[in-house]
């Protein structure tokens, strides 16, 4: 539908257009001298009516334009009020509702200047103040121009490289020591991520650090040429209001420690694995049990996929696999292999280690692409000798080219060599690991010149008191072989702690206590009798319970270990040591008599004071041979 004022427009127009039309017939019907005059007053006529229409309706646009004008001259307190139509009395509306808000939007904006005027007379209060404090500022920042080449002479001459890096591990800034340790000169490395130098072990490492988890750890950098440098790394978190915009670091090449802290290492594994292949080997396990266990060690020990046993056949020069170790021992191997004249003649006749292609060494061709996969390069092949006759092979399959640890594998071929030959001589083996054990046992001694013959001192004492009480002849010979091997614990000992002049501290002193019961860990694998292995364990147990290790009392003690305690007290008082002079027998007597029943066994101390009164001269004989032959 039309709106109001299109409405009143309508039938303005259109009275008007039937006005003139009816004006027209009429003109048109009159004779032609009215014509002229009818015409005139038409004319007339109608100039009236459109100065009249125009300004009836051109009325609400004059109030329209003069409101304008009116807001435009900043009378923001100006409305209109237009009624004749609904159109303009909602366009009245909107422009009062826009006057009122621009009325408001004017005191906001006057209020605003003010405010503004106020903060800028506050700013010329305060250039004024800086301007008046310049000059301070210029001597500041000479003292800090002083201090910043003073720290920088200082950062530029530390042995240790110096980095920040901002939160993102971006470098800010490193010393030029990085020249040295790592080939880049400082501008190379700012504005790099300190991420992109190090190892991926390492990266994670810096991580943590710059969470605040930890501040000290190797770090490896990577030189320009690729290799890793190792660093000890402190570093500190940079703050600012609380939160972390990076991490300052000082690292400390410690390359050349670490390679001397590996080869440490691996000579200790080296002995450790040793020592652990003679336990195999002395344990009195079937002997396949044995060798499987061994290769298994050798395989763990090398990282290698694959380690086998093989004897040697004469009279077919085949090599006969016995056993075979590593994560590809459930493969398909060769049982019978044929080497090159030359290799046999090597391993056979000279005995030499081979380090042979894997391509060049027999073996089952479905393990070709399992080795490829694995990157196996190499075959090591260790002879297994034994009386100066190559009696097998140790072969070892590794990743590497090289072979650092050929004196381990020495060793332990050696072992193994004779583990094949002795396998059915145990007992033997296990006589030949005693006096081994004897002789180490006078190692221990040997460190020091008031130790020596101790054990054999000790083990003839402990004889002779059995011989006293009654004991058997074996009862005898256990406690003589117990003498022998009870300090034999003490190799597991520092020399600091066993050789120091003045008095042990309570930790060293714990230390010391430890032996008996290092004894017992290295005498079990021999299978000697229980009557040694509690003698040895337990001679330094007191009758009323206050000796170690076990604590035990009274007839808890066995008396095999409570004669051994006896033997030994007795030599180690009549014995000269570096900070006193040794009691002499008497003396040593006496001492029984007062510990007699707290320290020591009373049946045991009246039977050495038996041997005493009616044999002295027998302990004299121990005492006076031992030491002499000793020293």
């Amino acid at each position: 539908m039309l709106s109001d004022y299109n409405k009143k427009l309508f039938f303005v127009l259109f009275g008007l257009s039937i006005t003139v039309y009816t004006l027209s017939v009429v003109h048109f019907l009159s004779g032609f001298e009215n014509k002229i005059f009818i015409g005139g007053i038409i004319l007339l006529i109608l100039t009236g009516l459109s100065v009249i229409l125009s300004k009836k309706l051109s009325q609400p646009l004059e109030k329209l334009n003069e409101g304008v004008k009116r807001i435009a001259q900043g009378d923001f307190s100006f409305r209109i009020n237009v009624t004749d139509s609904k159109e303009f009395i909602e366009l009245s509306k909107n422009f009062n509702s826009m006057a009122m808000e621009l009325s408001q939007s004017y005191m906001k904006l006057k209020e605003q200047t003010e405010n503004l005027m106020r903060q800028n007379e506050e700013l010329q209060e305060f250039n004024a103040e800086l301007e008046a404090s310049y000059e301070q500022l210029e001597v500041l920042a000479h003292e800090l121009e002083i201090s910043e080449r003073k720290y920088r002479l200082l950062v530029d001459n530390i042995l240790d490289i110096l980095w920040v890096t901002d939160k993102n591990f971006i470098i800010e800034f490193v010393n030029s020591r990085v020249v040295r340790y790592l080939n880049y000169t400082p501008p190379e490395l700012i504005g790099k991520s300190l991420l992109e130098i190090v190892d991926e072990e390492s990266k994670e490492t810096l991580k943590d650090m710059m969470a605040g988890k930890i501040n000290f750890s190797e770090i490896n950098f990577k030189s320009k040429e690729g290799l890793l440098v190792i660093t000890e790394t402190h570093v500190k978190r940079l703050k600012v209001e609380g939160d972390v915009v990076g991490i300052q670091g000082i690292s400390r090449d410690i390359t050349e420690i670490y390679h001397v802290k590996q080869q440490i290492v691996e000579k200790n594994n080296e002995i450790l694995a040793i020592s652990d292949v003679g336990r195999l080997l002395t344990s009195g396990s079937d002997m396949k049990e044995v060798l499987n266990n061994i290769v298994e060690k050798v395989a763990n020990i090398l990282n290698s996929p694959l380690c086998t046993i093989r004897e040697h056949d004469k009279k077919s020069q085949k090599f006969i696999l016995l056993t075979k170790g590593g994560e590809l021992k459930d493969y398909p191997i060769s049982s019978e292999i044929i080497l090159p004249q030359q290799d046999i003649n090597d391993l056979v006749n000279l005995k030499e280690i081979k380090i042979k292609g894997v391509e060049e060494f027999p073996h089952d061709n479905n393990l070709t692409s399992i080795f490829v996969a694995k990157e196996v390069f190499s075959v090591v092949i260790v002879p297994l000798v034994s009386r100066n006759e190559t009696i097998g092979i140790l072969t070892v399959w590794t990743s590497t080219k090289t072979v650092k640890n050929m004196s381990l594998l020495r060793s332990i071929a050696s072992a193994v060599s004779v583990a094949i030959e002795n396998s059915k001589l145990y007992d033997e083996i296990k006589k030949l690991f005693i006096k081994m054990i004897e002789a180490l046992a006078y190692a221990v001694e040997a460190k020091d010149v008031y130790t020596k013959g101790h054990s054999m001192r000790v083990s003839q004492y402990a004889a002779l008191i059995g011989e006293y009480m009654g004991l058997s002849r074996e009862k005898i010979e256990q406690l003589r072989i117990a003498g022998i091997l009870h300090d034999i614990g003490k190799i597991g000992i520092s020399d600091a702690i066993l050789l120091k002049m003045g008095k042990l501290t309570d930790e060293e002193y714990k230390v010391i206590k430890s032996h008996p019961e290092i004894s017992r860990r290295i005498l079990m694998p021999i299978d000697l009798p229980k009557e040694i292995l509690e003698a040895v364990s337990k001679h330094h147990e007191r009758y009323d319970g206050k000796g170690y290790p076990y604590g035990l009392k009274g007839e808890e003690i066995p008396i095999e270990a409570a004669i051994l305690g006896v033997a030994d007290a007795f030599d180690a008082m009549t014995s000269d040591r570096s900070y006193r002079k040794g009691m002499n027998v008497e003396e040593a007597i006496n001492e029984f008599l007062k510990y007699k029943g707290t320290q020591f066994h009373p049946e045991v101390v009246d039977t050495f004071i038996s041997l005493y009164m009616n044999e002295k001269h027998r302990l004299e004989e121990i005492k006076n041979q031992v030491f002499s032959n000793a020293s």
